[in-house]
């Protein structure tokens, strides 16, 4: 039986990530560590959080417009994890942090995430019970919600994880007249530009992705994580070998 190459090629390859995060979890949950680059989006939570404590006001995080059941529910998923984050940093405050989205199903998972946060604090008693909350049932009018609630509920720092698109200028805007400190994330070339351009703190491309290992050490991310890094690496590796011996081959 003749094997095609390419076919061969593509199942090792696969084979060799799934190996390398195997072992990366493995390692992770016996204690080791991979050295994380700083990036200032992960780096400016606990600060955004002091700061907003220390003012009596709270945080604004926003998960966007997208389902847990639909494509880009990886986006949710980075979304809750600043929300885990902040909920669990702002339970000592008397005003919670908000978590807003335009999808409700989205909405139960932010109301859980909250309250998991505090209870791990046991404070449960300090959440309020409007936190979480459905602004909308679309991109567009979430960002029109949003700017009323940064000017109504003393919002003092903004946290936009989500598949944001252009339409997130609106709620950074209305941020910058405020002054206030500002994290954004999305998964569309067309978010990343509004966040490159209008936060302080942007999440650019794979960036997004990596909020389980920065906010919540868990072992499975941290792992990914360093197999990411692992494969990233060879690959660059590879690329640069073969360009090499195909340099070489034309000099011949």
């Amino acid at each position: 039986m003749i094997i095609d190459p390419k076919l061969a090629g593509m199942i090792l390859i696969a084979a060799v990530a799934v190996l390398t995060a195997v072992f990366g979890v493995l390692a992770a949950r016996r204690g080791f560590r991979p050295t994380l680059r700083p990036i200032s989006a992960y780096q400016a939570v606990e600060g955004q959080i002091g700061e907003a404590i220390e003012s009596g006001g709270r945080v604004h995080v926003s998960l966007g417009p997208r389902s847990i059941v639909d494509e880009r529910a990886m986006t949710v998923l980075a979304g809750l994890a600043f929300l885990d984050k902040v909920a669990a940093g702002s339970a000592i405050s008397d005003r919670s942090p908000l978590g807003t989205t335009a999808d409700a199903a989205t909405l139960y998972l932010v109301a859980d995430a909250m309250r998991r946060a505090y209870q791990r604090r046991d404070l449960f008693d300090n959440l309020e019970r409007t936190a979480p909350r459905l602004v909308a049932l679309d991109g567009l009018a979430l960002a029109a919600g949003a700017t009323d609630l940064i000017a109504d509920e003393a919002v003092q720092a903004n946290v936009l994880v989500g598949s944001f698109g252009p339409e997130s200028v609106l709620i950074t805007e209305a941020g910058l007249r405020r002054g206030l400190s500002q994290t954004m994330g999305s998964d569309l070339l067309t978010g990343q530009a509004a966040a490159y351009a209008t936060v302080q703190h942007p999440l650019l491309g794979e960036e997004l992705f990596m909020a389980g290992a920065y906010l919540q050490e868990d072992a499975g991310a941290l792992g990914g994580l360093a197999a990411h890094d692992i494969m990233r690496w060879g690959v660059i590796i590879l690329i640069i070998v073969g360009v090499v011996v195909t340099t070489l081959a034309t000099l011949r």
